[in-house]
């Protein structure tokens, strides 16, 4: 059993660094078509202007459903926007398309 000494000690680490965690989250920038990840990942900030010829995926009827706020991936830290694990340090378009996508479960 954690001692009291102990659990105060976490609630002022974790008070301390919650700051710091939203400072963080404040400075992310949004991720643009043209970065090289998003190149790769043939990520869009408006899904329709995914190229449907390079990632078919997009293309099919299942496909058209996919947007970055559905996805298991994705998750909302402001309005529209928010931040994908598999492109970390920047925001992603809740309305965007990568062929990372995958279904929430």
């Amino acid at each position: 059993m954690p001692s009291r000494r102990n659990i105060l000690i976490a609630a002022t680490v974790t008070s301390a660094a919650a700051p710091l965690l939203a400072k963080a989250q404040a400075e992310l920038v949004e991720l643009t078509p043209d970065e090289p990840i998003a190149v790769a990942l043939g990520y869009q900030t408006d899904a329709s202007l995914v190229d449907t010829k390079k990632f078919p995926k997009r293309g099919t009827s299942a496909g058209k459903t996919q947007f970055c706020d559905n996805c298991a991936l994705y998750e909302e830290t402001a309005p529209g926007l928010g931040t994908c694990t598999a492109i970390r340090g920047k925001l992603v378009a809740g309305k965007g398309w990568c062929n990372a996508w995958i279904p929430q479960p």
